[in-house]
Order: structure tokens, then C-alpha cells, then sequence
């Protein structure tokens, strides 16, 4: 199996089951209201609301850098989630966040093998440190919305 293949089939399981972990964001979240998303806690600065939305705009930044366009990461860094006043509106983020998931794994299983040694984009680290740092990256956060959900439960 490509390298692509199982980078991307590893995306697709932090966000919503079947890896080692035995745990993914789907399943973390499902039980999760809109007050629990929003709530902060002492223990961050960020909500669950927040790190979700955070998750979503960088899997869709790795999409444009896979797509050869350079985005200068803002200050908010993507925690900027715009205040959810619905619980549509929670189930809304959690839908886009499992969306953005397909989107970036579909990317990355037509990214060019070959070219998994190479930089990103120039100036920055290769292909397949961004795209298995992704995965590393997603799983962080999981386990601070299990944290986070652990003091609001």
C-alpha cells in the first residue's frame, strides 16, 4: 500500500474511529452539547468548540499547501470559531470538521509519491513530515478535548 494511502487512511481514522488509539474525534464529541463545546474550563484557554474549529482550518490549510499556495497562518491560528449559538449550528462545525477530514485525506492520496522527500512548498519541511504531522498534530488535540470533556462531564 502507498505511504499516501496510509497517511491518509490515518486522517480519516483520528476523525472518526478504527486506530489504534481507539478513540476519534467523532466518537469523543457525540455525546458533547453545545454548552459543553463552548464551556471554558481553568484547565485552557481554549474550548472543545475552539480546538475543533482549530483542527478544520488547518486540515484545509495542508490542503492549499498541498495544492501549491503559501497562507500566512493568522494570529487567531484557526481557534477564532465563530460563536455557535445552536445546537445546529455545534452539529454544523462537527459536520465541516468530518468534511474537512475526507478533503484532506483525498489530497493527500493524489499527492505524487515521489515527491513525499520533498519540501511542501519551498522553505518549508517535506511533504510527509506536514502530512504525518497532521495526523500527530489532530491526535493532540483529541486528547485535549477528552481532557476538556472529562471536567465539563
Amino acid at each position: 500500500m502507498k505511504t499516501t494511502e496510509l497517511i491518509a487512511q490515518h486522517i480519516l481514522e483520528v476523525h472518526e474511529g478504527n486506530n489504534w488509539t481507539d478513540s476519534a474525534i467523532a466518537d469523543v464529541l457525540n455525546d458533547v452539547t453545545l454548552n459543553e463545546a463552548i464551556q471554558m474550563t481553568s484547565a485552557s484557554p481554549n474550548t472543545i468548540a475552539s480546538l475543533l474549529h482549530h483542527i478544520t482550518y488547518w486540515n484545509r490549510l495542508l490542503i492549499q499547501r498541498i495544492n501549491g499556495t503559501h497562507i500566512e497562518v493568522p494570529e487567531s491560528n484557526g481557534y477564532d470559531v465563530p460563536q455557535l449559538k445552536s445546537e445546529q449550528e455545534w452539529q454544523a462545525l462537527k459536520a465541516d470538521n468530518i468534511n474537512s477530514a475526507h478533503e484532506l485525506a483525498a489530497a493527500i492520496r493524489a499527492f505524487d509519491e515521489n515527491k513525499l522527500s520533498l519540501p511542501i512548498l519551498p522553505g518549508y519541511a517535506t511533504a510527509y513530515r506536514n502530512f504525518q504531522g497532521t495526523s500527530e498534530h489532530i491526535h493532540y488535540h483529541l486528547g485535549q478535548m477528552v481532557i476538556l470533556k472529562q471536567l465539563i462531564h
